[in-house]
């Protein structure tokens, strides 16, 4: 061994990673997937919701489509709001 690492003692090992390390990778994993996974199944249950009402009756289809316009102008301006252009 003395050959190897030189006359210095060895490194010392890494300690394994811990529960919390595991926690906080989960979280930051979870923060990516579920606003996606929850707005593909908002797109889903919208688009069901305009087949099913255009099936019985085509005006009543203009009425989530009309939440949908609303939600994503609304979804837009806090978006905006929340990004605003450098100032040059």
């Amino acid at each position: 061994m003395g050959f190897y690492y030189g006359q210095e003692t060895p490194p010392e090992e890494e300690k394994p990673p811990g529960c919390l390390e595991t926690l906080l990778i989960t979280r930051a994993v979870f923060a990516v997937i579920i606003p996606v996974f929850a707005a593909l199944v908002i797109v889903t249950v919208d688009v069901a919701l305009i087949f099913v009402l255009f099936a019985t009756h085509p005006a009543l289809a203009l009425i989530p489509v009309a939440l949908t316009i609303v939600g994503i102008w609304l979804f837009a301006r806090w978006e905006a709001s929340r990004y605003r252009p450098p100032d040059v």
